[in-house]
């Protein structure tokens, strides 16, 4: 029998929970664990043989096949140190953002140093629509992408499209610019901040990604192009499918939610110890630059800061 621990059971990792309920040929015994698990349970009648809530990291066995880690980053070097040192995880799997400054991603990084098998939930390279387009391109010229998007969360989300650049132009990110004056909003979540209303340049070599977030003027649905030297891909990003214009011609490509497609990855990871997910070692080599940035935007702001309020 598999043993899965999910720690941190809101929207997202409760929809873990769905998709690993849909591996019907192997037998698993879950550890759930979260503040609220009263609440929750109360609410989504969490309960039978094989499930074990709590509120404390203590339910989680010495040893377990599978940890995910959907907590908010806050603290989440300090809440991993804790249970590494009691727990052999033979896999893990981190959401993002990891951290919420340089100083706790390098922490993270002297935690997870001795772990194996370790890999971070952004998951763009693994969807056919860039895998189509990873075909097509040719990286002797030049590769740009720019993202478009409604308020979109760049703080949260943009570790998605620095890990899908460097998917497509095998580069890692080294400098990130300012195109236009970002400004700090409170997140949809309590407590936390976000940016908006920003147009962001990463270079990586010779290549480069634009991340544009704006209220109620740029597309509702995340507008993605990409252009390598002829050629562009338009792509639309809607709730259930890729919509790509290329060569004149539409393509629509599955954009399938994470209670389906991690159905795939988490049986392949429990059978194998494997993924095609990008491993921690190179996620946290692409986003410290991504939160030395924010943290230092934030410092303009509240200059003693040693971290920046983002999950």
């Amino acid at each position: 029998m598999f043993k899965i621990a999910i720690v941190g059971f809101g929207s997202i990792g409760s929809r873990y929970f769905e998709a690993i309920n849909k591996i019907k040929i192997l037998k698993i015994k879950f550890f759930i664990v979260d503040k609220k698990i009263k609440t929750i349970i109360k609410n989504q009648k969490l309960s039978g043989k094989f499930i074990n809530v709590s509120d404390n990291l203590n339910i989680i066995p010495k040893k377990v096949d599978l940890c995910i880690i959907s907590t908010t980053c806050q603290n989440r070097h300090a809440l991993l140190k804790k249970k590494i040192d009691k727990s052999k995880f033979k896999n893990l799997i981190l959401e993002k953002p990891l951290t919420q400054s340089p100083n706790e991603l390098l922490a993270l990084d002297n935690i997870l140093k001795e772990v194996e098998n370790v890999w971070v939930n952004t998951d763009k390279r693994c969807e056919d629509i860039y895998k189509f387009i990873k075909s097509k391109i040719k990286l002797k010229y030049k590769l740009s992408m720019s993202v478009e998007g409604n308020s979109w969360g760049i703080c949260c989300n943009s570790l998605h499209y620095v890990d899908l650049f460097n998917f497509l132009s095998k580069q890692r990110l080294h400098t990130i610019k300012e195109e236009s004056s970002l400004s700090w909003f409170p997140s949809k979540r309590n407590g936390f901040q976000e940016i908006d209303n920003t147009k962001l340049k990463l270079k990586f070599g010779k290549h480069e990604l634009y991340l544009l977030s704006k209220k109620n003027s740029l597309p509702k649905n995340t507008k993605i192009i990409i252009k390598n030297g002829k050629k562009t891909f338009d792509i639309r990003v809607k709730a259930s499918i890729f919509e790509l214009k290329h060569n004149k011609k539409s393509l629509f490509f599955k954009n399938e939610p994470l209670s389906i497609k991690m159905t795939k990855v988490i049986k392949k990871i429990l059978l194998k110890n494997k993924s095609n997910l990008p491993n921690y070692q190179n996620s946290t080599k692409l986003y410290f630059p991504l939160i030395d940035f924010f943290l230092k935007k934030w410092q303009i702001k509240f200059p003693k800061s040693t971290k920046v309020p983002i999950t």
